[in-house]
């Protein structure tokens, strides 16, 4: 298999993540000529990243996508629990995750330019905070986010809560995290796993290296 991404992104963060808790080698690399290279939308017409070429030549975008794939064609560990109350939460957390977290933080990536509109800070704060409460009410795991094991919601959570702390550190806020207890003991956690604590590093270089923080 080849997965073409860029370690800055937590969609492909999130497929990393989950080939690195199967034990699943595989090529990786930047898009070939760039993301509207020809090329490279021959593979991915929408010319995004995660992309992931099977072994069979299927090639597959949108990493809730990939994750499902590699789930079926690669069981063993299971990233998904067996019991459906355990998975829906599982699938909960991801869903929570991208339908609220996501939107929120994209808006302050333009916050990072000197040229930022101070009035514009508060209220995307506001809708971080907003996404982080509703989190922190499924994020129950005692271990993970989702459970004592090691889970898909794992893959997903882990990159947005990086730039959920970078960024608003960034932006003058100290410990976002402080008034959400299951966060806050959940991201201190992800130092202890390897998987986590390797796309932590993955994507505090590429952080430092585009915006310096």
């Amino acid at each position: 298999m080849k997965l073409y991404g860029a370690d800055l992104s937590p969609y492909v963060q999130r497929v990393k993540m989950q080939l690195a808790a199967k034990g699943l080698v595989v090529d990786y690399a930047l898009p070939p000529g760039g993301f509207k290279s020809e090329e490279y939308l021959a593979l991915n017409p929408m010319g995004k990243i995660p992309c992931l070429v099977t072994d069979t030549g299927l090639s597959l975008p949108e990493s809730e996508v990939i994750a499902e794939y590699i789930e079926d064609a690669y069981p063993k560990p299971m990233l998904r629990p067996r019991k459906p109350d355990e998975r829906a939460q599982v699938r909960l957390i991801t869903r929570v995750t991208d339908i609220y977290l996501v939107p929120a933080m994209s808006k302050t990536f333009g916050l990072l330019a000197p040229t930022r509109d101070p009035a514009a800070v508060a209220p995307a704060l506001e809708d971080v905070n907003k996404a982080l409460a509703h989190l922190e009410k499924y994020a129950t795991g005692k271990k993970h986010i989702a459970s004592n094991k090691f889970t898909v919601a794992d893959c997903a959570v882990t990159p947005i809560l990086f730039f959920v702390t970078r960024i608003t550190a960034a932006l003058g806020v100290k410990a976002v995290l402080k008034p959400y207890k299951n966060l806050t003991k959940y991201w201190k956690s992800r130092s202890k796993d390897l998987i986590s604590a390797q796309a932590i590093d993955e994507m505090s270089v590429a952080m430092k290296a585009r915006f310096g923080i």
